[in-house]
């Protein structure tokens, strides 16, 4: 495995996801979020790479990158408030997505195979 590639794929797909921020005019910390989501993606990445092996079929990835895309979306929505937060819901989809589409790139970019 490829760590700096696996980094450089979280830290894309991390910060692409939390791009949308700058979307919300009423948001007073933007920067913070994007940071905060790339290192969330950052992470994603990195459990999903040590998750997985050379041998490793691409929908098994993927399935290993959105249970931990699903768990960090996760905390997030319960660190939010719950179901009493408006916006928070739209987190655990974004993390699945997020997750998944990690580890298919993982396999594809970083994981070496001989």
């Amino acid at each position: 495995m490829s760590l700096p590639i696996v980094i450089l794929i979280g830290a894309l797909l991390g910060g692409l996801s939390g791009a949308g921020i700058f979307f919300e005019p009423k948001e007073p910390y933007k920067w913070q979020i994007l940071c905060a989501a790339t290192l969330q993606g950052v992470l994603i990445a990195l459990l999903t790479g040590f998750s997985i092996a050379a041998t490793t079929r691409w929908w098994s990835a993927m399935i290993i990158g959105a249970l931990y895309g699903f768990a960090f979306g996760l905390v997030i929505y319960l660190a939010k408030g719950g179901p009493k937060s408006g916006d928070a819901p739209y987190v655990i989809p974004s993390g699945i997505i997020t997750g998944a589409l990690t580890g298919l790139f993982i396999v594809m970019w970083a994981i070496k195979t001989t």
